[in-house]
């Protein structure tokens, strides 16, 4: 009787790096490895064009979910702003103390928000802290998973993570 026997799926393993030089190294001691460049991506925060094209697999980055966000955000205020004069214009301007109060009581409400993402060390770092690249692995076995993961951080990688298998 055999058995079939799956090699289970691998967490992606991602790193961060701040410099191309440091990048590159970190290359040079995977591919020496024997992880092929095919299991390898590099992402560039300064050039998007060189960034592979999203195939609905591969994780969104840091940067992707933050512009959704405060596209959303956006669309909610302007949303606001809209219902807001028409509810003025609509009555003729007796409405206004009342959207102003609600307006002012809003940018009080997100100063706040800002204060205590403030206090509790949740605010956005500088872009000199974040990575200017990161490297993406996509590891064949538990063997490669491991020889990748003590590769990069050797490295001067900034950070290095895991993603679970989809």
């Amino acid at each position: 009787m055999s058995q079939t026997s799956e090699t289970p799926s691998q967490p992606t393993i991602l790193a961060s790096f701040r410099t191309r030089e440091e990048l590159e190294a970190a290359l040079s001691y995977l591919e020496g490895e024997a992880i092929s460049r095919s299991q390898i991506s590099v992402r560039h925060a300064d050039a998007p064009s060189e960034t592979p094209s999203h195939t609905g697999s591969e994780p969104l980055r840091e940067d992707e979910h933050r512009n959704l966000r405060t596209m959303r955000t956006s669309m909610a205020a302007a949303a606001v702003g809209m219902a807001a004069a028409g509810v003025v214009v609509a009555t003729g301007g007796a409405a206004l103390p009342a959207v102003g109060a609600a307006v002012a009581a809003g940018a009080g409400a997100g100063g706040l928000s800002e204060a205590a993402a403030r206090a509790t060390g949740t605010e956005s770092t500088a872009a000199s802290e974040h990575g200017q690249a990161i490297v993406v692995v996509k590891p064949a076995n538990v063997d490669q998973t491991e020889r990748a993961r003590g590769i990069l951080r050797k490295t001067s990688a900034i950070d290095v993570w895991e993603e679970p298998a989809s």
